[in-house]
């Protein structure tokens, strides 16, 4: 059920991949790291569980739900959230526009 090849073009997801995204939400509503296992990764779906444990002793249901957002968009994109964040936070060149000095 791994999804990492995102079409960022404005197509509608096949039924499937909508029905296998649900699952890994509804999982990870209840685990965090379930949509990890889902993929068969489970080593780092074990990690995000006990990292969502530790997560919700220390910051309470946010924390809990910041790891399972992070294992769900591991899951589904390839990337953690801090690298989505990093690549909005990082400045786009405008297009067409080039400094020329002469």
């Amino acid at each position: 059920m791994s999804e990492h090849n995102v079409d960022e073009g404005h197509q509608e997801p096949a039924s499937g991949v909508v029905v296998g995204r649900g699952i890994k939400i509804l999982g990870e509503a209840v685990a965090p790291g379930a949509s990890l296992v889902l993929d068969g990764k489970i080593l780092p779906g074990a990690a995000h569980l006990v990292g969502g444990l530790v997560a919700r002793w220390a910051f309470g249901p946010v924390g809990w739900l910041l790891v399972a957002a992070n294992s769900y968009s591991k899951s589904v994109t390839g990337r953690s959230l801090t690298e989505h964040i990093e690549e909005s936070a990082r400045p786009q060149p405008a297009a067409g526009s080039a400094t020329s000095e002469s």
